[in-house]
């Protein structure tokens, strides 16, 4: 047997098995009816999912399963009709769940949404901050996606990483 055709088989077994972990992460999550692709280590999602919350956790299980750097994310969002929101009722809740968030500075952080998608802007001093905001926004009802545009006014130094997450949809 070549080289080639060796590392050919090796490689394969290993998409196997990368395909296997990151279905388990996904099944523990409750996400095992998405669709998975995995080829020369790169790993596809795709599949319609009914929150934001559940979009990132199945970005987050595909990560955890197996360390994956590179990710491409084709989940679609689509919500019940009794999650469904006008963007004016979403507007709302987002203000509301900014402004009583005790670490948001919400009166540095600006809006808008448009169909469910949520656009963060604004600068805050810390990346804790900044995170804090997308979190506050990623779980409400009738949320399809958070585009955090949020800068952070000190070095990366200065920036808390208190919590980790992706704010980008």
């Amino acid at each position: 047997m070549s080289n080639r055709a060796w590392g050919e088989m090796v490689e394969r077994r290993s998409d196997r098995e990368l395909r296997a972990k990151i279905l388990k992460e996904l099944e523990r999550e409750g996400l095992g009816g998405l669709r998975l692709g995995v080829q020369d280590g790169r790993v596809t999602l795709a599949g319609t999912v009914d929150s934001y919350a559940k979009k990132l956790a199945a970005r987050a299980a595909a990560h955890r399963g197996a360390g994956v750097p590179e990710l491409t994310d084709n989940i679609q969002v689509r919500l019940p009709g009794s999650a469904a929101r006008t963007d004016r009722e979403l507007a709302d809740a987002v203000g509301r769940a900014l402004e009583f968030d005790e670490f948001v500075p919400d009166r540095k952080i600006h809006f808008s949404v448009a169909r469910g998608k949520v656009t963060l802007e604004g600068e805050v001093e810390t990346l804790g901050e900044r995170e804090d905001a997308a979190r506050v926004v990623r779980h409400l009802t009738g949320v399809a996606g958070i585009d955090n545009r949020i800068r952070v006014k000190g070095t990366p130094a200065q920036a808390s990483p208190r919590r980790r997450f992706e704010n980008r949809t």
